[in-house]
């Protein structure tokens, strides 16, 4: 799934593709690939061409949601050449917390990404929160993640209704050429 070598349907439209016979779309500088489903979770969006310059893939299984996005580091606005998937991170963790109320725990972790000959190292963070205001203020486990990747970045938000959510989040994370070190 990391990289497709099938016959594709090529878009000039930010150097994605979409291989015609599975509707998955690739970044080809990247090798980074989003399939119609990836282990238990079915695309529920796929918007490869959003009018920011950013893409967005969203998924959802039985437990909860991913929302993956990928865009230019300027584009984010992190010009420059410094690792800025922390600084992305600690931004979407404020905002996060400020809208969706207080966590009982905090997880902070490393990523790894390898595909089609790229290598990169990310952030994230996994939280708690006692009252998820999207579950009807339900406790929900919620995740957010970064990688730069040359000088795209790579990162999303995943919130479920129990922690066996995670479980399957590194099942998707495995599939999608990504994991937690």
């Amino acid at each position: 799934m990391c990289v497709s070598g099938a016959e594709r349907e090529v878009s000039s439209r930010a150097l994605w593709s979409k291989d015609s016979k599975t509707a998955t779309w690739v970044h080809a500088p990247t090798g980074i690939s989003f399939p119609k489903s990836i282990a238990r979770f079915k695309q529920k969006s796929a918007e490869p061409f959003h009018k920011d310059g950013t893409a967005i893939f969203s998924y959802s299984d039985d437990r909860g949601a991913i929302t993956l996005y990928f865009g230019d580091r300027s584009l984010e606005g992190f010009p420059g050449k410094d690792d800025c998937a922390p600084a992305l991170r600690d931004n979407y963790v404020r905002e996060m917390l400020q809208r969706d109320g207080k966590t009982d725990s905090e997880i902070s972790f490393r990523l790894k990404f390898q595909s089609a000959g790229r290598r990169a190292t990310g952030v994230g963070a996994t939280y708690h929160f006692v009252s998820f205001p999207e579950f009807s203020g339900d406790p929900a486990y919620s995740e957010i993640g970064a990688v730069l990747v040359g000088d795209s970045l790579y990162y999303y938000r995943a919130t479920f209704i129990d922690k066996a959510g995670l479980r399957d989040l590194d099942s998707f994370f495995q599939a999608i050429c990504m994991k937690k070190i």
